[in-house]
C-alpha cells in the first residue's frame, strides 16, 4: 500500500476536523501544524495524542499504536484508525446577546433588560471536547460551539444578576456602571461549567447592560418618576412661595409700622421695647412681628366657652389702634378716621 501523508486541509475557523483517510501504512507520515492537536481514535476509543510536529507511522513510534501495527503487520492487512485535528488556539469570536426580565426593587416591576458581550475559549482537553460535543460529526466549527454554549452562557448571566439585584438591592436603571464586576463574576460561575466539555475560558465580557426602552412595564416606571418629579418641583415652588409671601407682610407691617403712631411701632413702645431692655429686645421684636405678619391657618370649628375678657373701649390707645387697623383695610375713609381720633383725643 502507497505511503501517505496525512495534514489538516480544514478552514480557518475550524476548531475539530477528521481526515477523511482512515486507513494508513506503516511509513505513513501525520504532520500537525503550530497551535493544532492530533488525536487517533480505534472504534471511538483515544489510541494517541500528537503535538505539533511531523510524525511517522512506525513500530514503537507512536504510543498507543503498537498494538494496532503488530495486528495490521500480523493480517497484512493496513491499520485502520481515525485522525482528528484540533485547533487549540484561543478564539475571541463568540458573541452573545440575550434579552433578561428582573424585578425592579423599588417599583416591583418586572423590566425587561438587554444584555450583549462576548467570550473567548480555548480547547484545554481535546479528547473530552470530541467525545462530549464534536461526534458524530466528521468538524466542527466555531459557530457551533456558540450556539451550543448560548443557553448555558443565558441561564449563568441570569442567575448570577438576579442574585446581585437582590443581595445588594442593586438599581436595576444603573446596574450598567458595575459591567467589569459582572463579567468578573459570569466568567467565574462559568469557568467549570465550560470545563466539563473541554475548554478553558479565557475571559468573558459583558458589554452592554441596557434596558428595553420601549417595553410597557419601562414606561410606566418612567411615567412614575416624571410624575414625582414634577409634585416635588411644585412642592418646592409652594414652599417658597409661602416664605416669599410672609417676608413681604413682614415687609409691609414694619414699613406702615414706621409710619403710624398707633400701629406695629407704638404696639411694640407699650411693650417696652422703645425703652431698650437689654437682650430681650429682639426676642420681643420677633415675636411681635410673627404675630403681626404670620400666616392665618386655617382651623377646623370647636365648640369653646370664651372666658369674659377685660373691656378696652375706654382704653384710648387701643380704640385709636382699632380705629388706624380700620382706615388700612379700607372700612373707613381718612375723613372719618381724623373726626373720629379728634373725638377720642378730646376725652382724655
Amino acid at each position: 500500500m502507497a505511503v501517505t501523508t496525512l495534514n489538516c486541509q480544514a478552514t480557518t475557523d475550524f476548531l475539530a476536523w477528521k481526515h477523511p483517510e482512515s486507513v494508513i501504512s506503516l511509513g505513513s507520515q501525520i504532520i500537525v501544524n503550530e497551535a493544532q492537536e492530533a488525536l487517533l481514535f480505534e472504534n471511538g476509543v483515544l489510541l494517541s495524542t500528537l503535538p505539533p510536529g511531523r510524525h511517522m507511522v512506525e513500530t514503537g513510534n507512536i504510543p498507543g499504536l503498537e498494538g494496532i501495527i503488530q495486528r495490521a503487520f500480523n493480517n497484512t492487512s493496513p491499520i485502520q484508525v481515525e485522525v482528528w485535528f484540533l485547533n487549540k488556539a484561543a478564539s475571541f469570536d463568540y458573541k452573545w446577546g440575550t434579552q433578561l426580565q428582573l424585578r425592579d426593587n423599588e417599583h416591583g416591576l418586572l423590566v425587561p433588560l438587554g444584555a450583549r458581550g462576548s467570550y473567548a475559549l480555548r480547547i484545554s482537553d481535546p479528547a473530552s471536547f470530541v467525545v462530549q460535543m464534536v461526534l458524530p460529526n466528521t468538524s466542527f466549527k466555531t459557530e457551533e460551539v456558540r450556539r451550543n454554549m448560548l443557553p448555558l452562557v443565558e441561564r449563568n448571566l441570569k442567575d448570577y444578576i438576579a442574585e446581585e439585584v437582590v443581595k445588594r438591592q442593586a438599581d436595576i436603571f444603573t446596574i450598567a456602571s458595575e459591567l467589569m464586576e459582572i463579567s468578573a463574576g459570569v466568567k467565574q460561575s462559568l469557568t467549570n461549567e465550560m470545563g466539563r466539555f473541554g475548554f478553558e475560558l479565557v475571559d468573558f465580557y459583558v458589554q452592554a447592560l441596557d434596558v428595553v426602552s420601549d417595553d410597557p412595564s419601562f414606561q410606566a416606571i418612567k411615567e412614575g418618576m416624571a410624575q414625582a418629579a414634577t409634585l416635588r418641583v411644585r412642592a418646592k415652588a409652594a414652599a417658597d412661595v409661602g416664605n416669599f409671601y410672609q417676608m413681604e407682610r413682614s415687609l409691609d407691617a414694619l414699613n406702615t409700622a414706621a409710619g403710624n403712631e398707633g400701629g406695629l411701632a407704638g404696639t411694640l413702645l407699650a411693650g417696652g421695647l422703645g425703652l431698650g431692655i437689654g437682650s430681650q429686645a429682639g426676642a420681643q421684636m420677633g415675636q411681635a412681628i410673627n404675630n403681626a405678619t404670620a400666616i392665618p391657618q386655617q382651623q377646623p370649628p370647636q365648640t369653646q366657652v370664651q372666658a369674659p375678657e377685660a373691656s378696652t373701649t375706654d382704653d384710648p390707645m387701643a380704640r385709636l389702634q382699632k380705629l388706624k387697623s380700620m382706615l388700612d383695610a379700607g372700612l373707613i375713609t381718612q375723613e372719618d378716621f381724623d373726626n373720629k381720633k379728634n373725638d377720642i383725643l378730646s376725652q382724655m
